[in-house]
């Protein structure tokens, strides 16, 4: 078997609700903008669960393109923003384990899977896809 084949070609973890934020309003602070304090909380959760995941699975950044697929469930029936991806990605981008960089991802898929209170968070999966002719 090659290297290439027995290279493991798929991540998944889980996080929290709270590591899924929509509030990435930018405040004027000091004359400067900065992201609020719940957007930062939740981008360094999603890092250091991406990180911790990676590290446990020996997973290997690939140089290629990715598919990231997000399984949400909810911990209630209220009608939410459904803007989660740039924190997300830019979560799983500052863990420095999971890809070098977000523009690697391809494709991208987001599904709910229903509603669970003791349950709700996300389960991420990233996976690596086949070059083609012309990627970056």
């Amino acid at each position: 078997m090659s290297a290439m084949t027995s290279a493991m070609t798929s991540l998944t973890f889980r996080v929290p609700f709270t590591a899924l934020c929509s509030d990435n309003r930018k405040y004027l602070g000091g004359g400067t903008f900065v992201l609020s304090p719940e957007y930062r909380a939740a981008k360094g959760a999603m890092g250091e669960a991406a990180w911790v995941a990676a590290k446990r699975a020996r997973w290997q950044m690939p140089t290629g393109p990715v598919l990231l697929m997000v399984a949400v469930t909810e911990p209630d029936h209220r009608k939410r923003d459904f803007n989660w991806t740039k924190q997300v990605m830019d979560g799983i981008t500052a863990s420095g384990a999971v890809w070098h960089d977000d523009s690697q991802v391809r494709q991208m898929f987001w599904y709910f899977v229903g509603v669970d209170k003791a349950n709700a968070g996300a389960e991420i999966t990233v996976a690596c896809l086949p070059h083609t002719e012309g990627e970056r």
